[in-house]
């Protein structure tokens, strides 16, 4: 059984901490809060909490630690755990700079540690199934991707959606999906265009997003924090094209064919989607080719939206 840690302890560590119970004890929990660190502990049957992250990492009987503090302590939550010798599952995004973090994928290379970014479109069944199908031909070549997401966020600008000092705005938060769906399905990401519009709190509030791939592939990504959109994705070749809605998480699409024949395909369970990233990381740590399985996906989405962020001034 691996020991599990959790760093930050909010509604997606909350998430995180019931779908590992359905198969094992939250070995440890830690806050700069310990009430919040002890409360945390008693709603999820946690073995052990501790009074700061120092003190958890300092267990020896913790494996990995699945980090779910803000957008900004990423990094230097990474560098903690891997220093500690600690493998990590890091929230989305795992952190918005390429070359730092190409930087803490090598420190955990050399320290023959797995460093995993906890992107759900990377696990879920029906993704791979895709895939799969895809690689057959079923809808003959693949064309043009297109990903949207979008909703009306409380416009606080002290909230961490808001504020730039804890990592705020759209690209950070839901663009990384829309981009990580784009990468799935097709390969190295080529020259972006893009129009971006900021918040009043200098964070970015929502963008479009053009691009062509090094396959040859026109991609298609639009997220707002202040507009509603569809959770909506789809994937066009010559022959056919898939709707996955919902597809974040998704369980189900529709493929349709030329003649306007669909078959609707399923796999796995929206409800599980943190279950699949549990899976698939103690896996990696068991079978150590398998441990860099998505390292580049996930560099060259943040390549990309360090690209994207640096020419927008955001």
């Amino acid at each position: 059984m691996t020991n599990w840690g959790i760093m930050g302890l909010g509604q997606i560590a909350r998430d995180f901490a019931a779908q590992l119970n359905r198969t094992q004890p939250v070995y440890g929990v830690a806050s700069r809060d310990p009430a919040k660190a002890a409360q945390f502990a008693k709603d999820f049957q946690v073995v052990h909490h501790y009074a700061s992250y120092q003190e958890m990492l300092a267990d020896p009987q913790i494996d990995c630690v699945y980090i779910a503090t803000v957008n900004s302590q990423h990094l230097k939550d990474i560098k903690l755990c891997l220093d500690a010798g600690k493998h990590v599952l890091c929230e989305k995004a795992i952190w918005r700079n390429y070359e730092e973090t190409k930087a803490v994928y090598e420190l955990a290379a050399s320290k023959h540690l797995l460093l995993t970014e906890a992107m759900t479109i990377y696990h879920m069944p029906l993704y791979r199934k895709l895939r799969d199908l895809i690689a057959a031909g079923r809808i003959g070549n693949v064309k043009m991707i297109q990903a949207q997401l979008g909703g009306v966020t409380a416009p606080d600008p002290h909230s961490r959606f808001f504020a730039k000092a804890l990592g705020g705005g759209a690209m950070l938060d839901i663009g990384t999906y829309d981009l990580s769906f784009i990468r799935f399905f097709s390969r190295h990401f080529g020259q972006p265009v893009s129009v971006m519009h900021k918040y009043p709190t200098g964070v970015d509030e929502m963008w479009s997003i053009a691009l062509k791939t090094d396959d040859g592939v026109l991609a298609n990504a639009n997220m707002a924090f202040r507009a509603y959109l569809p959770q909506h994705a789809f994937i066009s070749g010559d022959g056919g094209y898939i709707d996955v809605p919902n597809f974040l998480r998704a369980e189900q699409a529709t493929i349709t064919a030329p003649d306007g024949t669909t078959e609707t395909i399923t796999a796995g369970s929206t409800a599980l989607a943190m279950a699949y990233e549990i899976a698939d990381f103690e896996q990696a740590l068991a079978t150590p080719t398998a441990g860099q399985a998505f390292a580049q996906e996930t560099l060259d989405v943040v390549r990309l939206m360090d690209q994207l962020m640096t020419q927008a001034g955001v």
